[in-house]
């Protein structure tokens, strides 16, 4: 065995001899590159960070805060890539993500926690909160990631949209309809939703704005962000600064609800966050916001689609997607763990 990395491939019990784990940055790109391409062809071998098609896989990976070849880490079986993962961090959020492992369902079972303690090696120290994501179909990584003690997520689905019927959310028509449809399912979801029984929300003060998001913002998107999505990879602050932000706000100026999203690497428009206060609820200002928010992004850029995830529980955020168009385009999970750490070679 050739060991060129930090983290010897046998320093983890079910890697062999007859592999080598490699620094990526001795690995010849275009095959490294063709392997993550293909890998993500298939829902039980991709990784839900990056998406299918050859020329978006190369953007997101190139848009990564580090450098994807120079932290990919590697398992070569007679010159030929069999096994591989990659890192990125965010010192702000505190929080890595494991891009990968990638491989054949085989090979990540028997490499998977060598390449995961690999890539943990190269995160700096401080940052203890790592996360991988799969399709439900990737058995491998979800087997992985309970071997490692890892915490599964709720199952998130993925929801797009061509972008040009996002362009047609805030027509006056579609606006009438959508919002009809909108106060259809906000009634069932009272009589059938996990807050059947509990008495109507309050209806906001009128007129109800949805404006941008300033730097001023930020105390007052913290609290609500905080609650809803904890320990998020984006904190309230890179809302404003990395994010296109609407907000809505009662005629009092106080704060209901905002929505966050931005144009990736590979051109298309994602939601990111949603939230509304609880008391601000059934009153359709997440459609409010969502379409605001996808007006600026569609403004910002030329993207083909528009992609959110919802999670499973909020079903009526899942209703309201549909009922604007969208479709479900997969099914995923995350995996959440402290940093997976592994002794070299005495």
């Amino acid at each position: 065995m050739v060991e060129r990395n930090p983290v010897a491939a046998d320093a983890v019990e079910g890697s062999t001899v007859e592999d080598s784990t490699v620094e990526g940055s001795t690995v010849e790109r275009s095959a490294a590159l063709a392997f993550i391409i293909a890998c993500q062809q298939d829902p039980a071998t991709g990784t839900a960070f990056l998406g299918e098609d050859a020329a978006g896989i190369e953007a997101e990976l190139e848009g990564l805060d580090q450098p994807w070849l120079r932290g990919l880490k590697v398992v070569e079986q007679d010159g030929t890539v069999i096994a591989a993962c990659t890192v990125d961090w965010d010192p702000e959020p505190s929080m890595a993500w494991v891009h990968g492992p990638w491989g054949a369902p085989e090979q990540v079972t028997r490499h998977g926690a060598s390449l995961v303690a690999a890539v943990c090696h190269a995160v700096p120290a401080g940052i203890e909160r790592f996360e991988m994501c799969g399709h439900v179909a990737n058995g491998s990584m979800a087997a992985l990631a309970s071997d490692l003690g890892w915490t599964a997520t709720e199952v998130n689905y993925a929801m797009v949209v061509p972008a040009r019927t996002a362009a047609r959310w805030a027509e006056p028509a579609a606006t009438a309809e959508q919002a009809k449809q909108t106060e259809q399912t906000e009634q069932a979801d009272q009589l059938t939703g996990p807050d059947a029984g509990a008495a109507p929300p309050v209806r906001p003060r009128e007129p109800v704005r949805i404006r941008p998001a300033g730097p001023a913002d930020v105390g007052l998107l913290e609290p609500l962000h905080t609650a809803e999505f904890g320990e998020a990879y984006a904190t309230a602050g890179q809302l404003l600064s990395r994010h296109h932000t609407v907000i809505a706000e009662d005629a009092s100026g106080t704060l209901l609800g905002y929505a966050a999203g931005t144009l990736q690497d590979d051109g298309q428009a994602y939601v990111d966050f949603t939230a509304v206060v609880p008391e601000a609820r059934r009153h359709g200002l997440g459609r409010r916001l969502v379409t605001g928010l996808a007006e600026r992004l569609l403004a910002a850029g030329n993207p083909e689609m528009l992609h959110l995830t919802v999670r499973e529980s909020r079903a009526a955020a899942h209703a309201l997607y549909l009922s604007l168009g969208m479709r479900e385009d997969a099914a995923l999970r995350g995996y959440r763990g402290p940093r997976v750490t592994a002794q070299p070679p005495g």
